[in-house]
């Protein structure tokens, strides 16, 4: 399912950020335990980064409070800082996502089922939410156009 290309380049990138013992290590034995702790690895993080925006959105409505704002104000402080990308997110996100490619690469290289790893399950998900979004989105907007030629 998984091109040796693709494996290829994985450990290529693996390789510019993790020494060569490391990556050697993580690519040894027991690969199917490692592939489930880099899937948690990964869901903390992006856990971490939605709590993180939870904490600046309650930090910006407290601020709008002190200042005297009223409920309303409060509240769209506290919505519009919560939801404001943050420096860290993609950053965040890449490191999830890496986190998550490893995984896959060694289910991969263990010869297991892709849709049996965590790590493939947890990514195919969130790509196929946002996939689905836009088909949702496009086709919504391509109903609606057809409603004007009728």
């Amino acid at each position: 399912m998984i091109s040796g290309a693709w494996q290829d380049a994985v450990t290529h990138r693996a390789n510019q950020y993790v020494s060569e013992d490391t990556w050697l290590q993580v690519t040894s034995r027991r690969r199917h335990r490692k592939c489930t702790l880099l899937a948690e690895m990964a869901s903390a993080i992006f856990n971490g980064k939605d709590a993180i925006h939870g904490f600046v959105g309650s930090v910006a409505g407290e601020v709008a409070f002190l200042f005297g704002a009223g409920r309303v104000v409060k509240t769209f402080a506290q919505e519009l800082a919560s939801r404001l990308p943050l420096p860290m997110d993609t950053e965040l996100v890449a490191v999830a996502r890496a986190l998550q490619v490893t995984g896959v690469l060694l289910c991969s290289l263990n010869g297991d089922d892709l849709t049996r790893c965590r790590c493939f399950i947890d990514l195919a998900l969130t790509e196929t939410k946002e996939n689905a979004g836009n088909l949702l989105t496009a086709a919504m907007n391509d109903w609606v156009n057809l409603k004007a030629v009728t």
